[in-house]
């Protein structure tokens, strides 16, 4: 009878899960906040940036409010994330609703213990991700509402405004000082099956691997650093590289006649 019941729970969640997946997918792209209700400032923290980058690395169209697309409203999901009462470290849940204001998903609890808020917080909403990334969502073209037309149709995008699109998606790099740098404050790369999350600093970037050997998932594998027209890459045991960035956004590590490759990942 137990071994019944457990079977039965375990089909239960299992459709739940794929009915979840389903819906999600269903929605062309997902609007975050800039300020969530908890912070006291937009984006404290960096943790609605860090949002916005954590869906779309788990499939999402994703868009902060302030550049939401000219889309029908009702295409797309509207995400919060929740800060839940604990008495030690933080507690966070990703929350989507439709334009109902319906509850559509929500996501496993991250939590953290470290003391310091920024390093709590950042931690926590990535574990909160977790269970996002679990779902395997792969959401639609997003469908642009046309100009040309009183009832204001949805239709496909054109070529062009699909290209920008895509653009929102890939590492954005500008020229500074001579050199091509990411303007995004996260981007993703891979290299040898491992991935890396890159975060823009005040001096240039962190390099960080997503690995579960270390206590919040990121291991700090070094520091780009930009001066001028010079950039260099630290290493955590204090070597220094050249580095560089390609238009497509790849990172380039040299030490002499050798160069590493880190893959920007869309």
């Amino acid at each position: 009878m137990t071994r019944f019941l457990l079977l039965l729970t375990a089909l239960f969640l299992s459709i739940n899960f794929q009915a979840q997946q389903t819906n999600l997918s269903d929605y062309s792209y997902v609007i975050v906040p800039d300020q969530f209700d908890f912070l006291k400032s937009k984006d404290q923290f960096q943790l609605n940036s860090m949002t916005k980058f954590y869906f779309e690395k788990s499939g999402f169209n994703a868009y902060l409010a302030d550049s939401a697309p000219n889309a029908n409203r009702c295409d797309g999901l509207y995400a919060n994330v929740e800060e839940l009462k604990t008495l030690f470290g933080t507690k966070l849940q990703v929350v989507l609703r439709d334009c109902n204001d319906n509850e559509i998903y929500r996501s496993q609890e991250g939590k953290s213990k470290y003391k310091e808020f920024d390093k709590s917080y950042q931690d926590a909403l990535r574990k909160a991700f977790n269970s996002v990334e679990l779902l395997n969502v792969n959401q639609k073209d997003v469908m642009l509402l046309s100009n040309n037309s009183n009832t204001a149709k949805a239709s496909l995008i054109e070529r062009k405004q699909d290209s920008k699109i895509k653009e929102l998606k890939q590492p954005k790099v500008s020229k500074v000082s001579g050199s091509l740098l990411p303007d995004a404050k996260f981007s993703n790369y891979s290299r040898d099956g491992k991935t890396f999350l890159l975060r823009k600093t005040t001096e240039g970037y962190s390099l960080y691997e997503e690995t579960a050997n270390a206590e919040d998932g990121l291991l700090l594998r070094g520091k780009i650093i930009v001066m001028d027209n010079v950039v260099k890459y630290m290493d955590a045991s204090g070597k220094v590289s050249d580095a560089s960035f390609d238009p497509s956004g790849n990172l380039v590590i040299k030490d002499g006649s050798s160069s590493t490759i880190y893959l920007s990942v869309n």
